[in-house]
């Protein structure tokens, strides 16, 4: 059953202390406490790698040199008429630059891609659009890592105090630090389009003037701009018993995105490196002018297509170390083998046209 204003009674500000004994309470504390040193560790875990030290040393080593000598490689060939292949006739020598520009392009967009997923595996590890208590259709992006109340079940006469003195001006502006014009434009706002869904039901105005909780000269709108500011920081006034439901499932929750971005950043990471090292090996050998420079950049890109998907594959092998083989793995969640499985059949067309670029180069050079 619903409130009138969509609410869920059963959300609203519990006073009455619900039959539990100290030893109870006592333990549901202990817990909570050992549950904050373990999502600040796993925040902590997250914080060293979206440091991300190796990629940001080897995006601009990879960006800066090695790709541009590529290219370089591709223009002077396109504008000297594939010198480098002789007086070939015919359309083969075109066939044999697209074959080897779809690995070229591949190695670049790979690195790229395997980045931008690991970039929204970080924002969906500190940001959400669901928060248990709040009305279900209220969907405004919000902090992962809600904050956090005294549990009106411990104590409603501290409960009470609290309110008093967060409700002074002083306190509100200390958490809303703007001015009038800004408040309008952005609390107001967002309490007219979330339909004040935005506002913590046990903060509506009607429960704190109900309550005796408001100084005497409150007023409504200051009230409500601070009630949306504590919304949007899905700070919710739940007792003891619903605190440690939410914390228990906020730790599987952060455990299930942290899991999936830290073997990301793995993937990414050795991904880069291969697709680095092969570029610096492969630009000495077009930089000689001995050497078929097609010939030699479709070795280059035949090896990195038959390696990338391997190379993606080590971190989960890495994990099985002390296993023969690796298990079935239909024992890997999805989650887990994502960018390998998008990129597969890209990386295997990639395959196909580098043999058939090397096989051409060959032809055109003998013939």
């Amino acid at each position: 059953m619903t409130a009138p204003n969509g609410t869920n009674p059963t959300d609203t500000m519990e006073f009455q202390p619900k039959p539990l004994t100290d030893q109870e309470r006592n333990a549901m504390r202990a817990f909570l406490q050992r549950c904050e040193v373990r999502l600040s560790t796993l925040h902590r875990i997250a914080t060293a790698f979206i440091g991300g030290a190796g990629l940001l040393i080897l995006l601009p080593v990879f960006f800066k040199e090695e790709i541009v000598v590529i290219i370089r490689v591709f223009l002077d060939n396109m504008t000297e008429p594939f010198a480098v292949l002789g007086n070939n006739p015919g359309v083969l020598p075109f066939v044999l630059f697209a074959c080897v520009a779809y690995p070229f392009v591949l190695s670049l967009s790979i690195p790229l891609y395997a980045l931008f997923l690991l970039l929204k595996d970080i924002i969906h590890f500190y940001y959400t659009i669901y928060t248990p208590g709040f009305n279900a259709s209220l969907i405004t992006p919000s902090f992962a890592l809600s904050g956090v109340a005294f549990s009106p079940d411990e104590s409603e006469a501290v409960k009470r105090e609290v309110f008093e003195y967060q409700y002074h001006t002083s306190s509100i502006n200390f958490t809303i630090p703007f001015s009038n014009e800004k408040r309008e434009k952005y609390f107001d706002e967002t309490i007219r389009t979330t339909e004040g869904k935005i506002i913590p039901s046990s903060r509506r105005w009607e429960v704190l003037t109900a309550s005796g909780a408001l100084p005497p000269d409150s007023d409504r709108q200051t009230v409500e701009r601070f009630n949306a500011a504590l919304g949007l920081a899905r700070t919710l006034d739940r007792n003891l018993t619903k605190e440690v439901a939410i914390t228990e499932i906020s730790l599987a929750r952060h455990i299930l995105y942290l899991r999936r971005m830290i073997l990301r950043y793995v993937k990414t990471l050795v991904t880069f490196i291969w697709t680095a090292m092969i570029s610096f090996v492969v630009i000495p050998f077009l930089e000689d002018e001995r050497l078929p420079t097609f010939l030699m950049m479709a070795l280059g890109y035949l090896i990195w297509a038959l390696g990338v998907l391997p190379v993606m594959r080590l971190p989960l092998h890495w994990i099985y170390r002390h296993r023969k083989e690796m298990p079935d793995r239909s024992h890997i969640d999805r989650q887990l083998t994502v960018l390998e499985r998008q990129v597969e059949r890209f990386v295997i067309l990639g395959i196909g046209l580098s043999t058939i670029a090397v096989l051409l180069s060959l032809y055109l050079y003998f013939a």
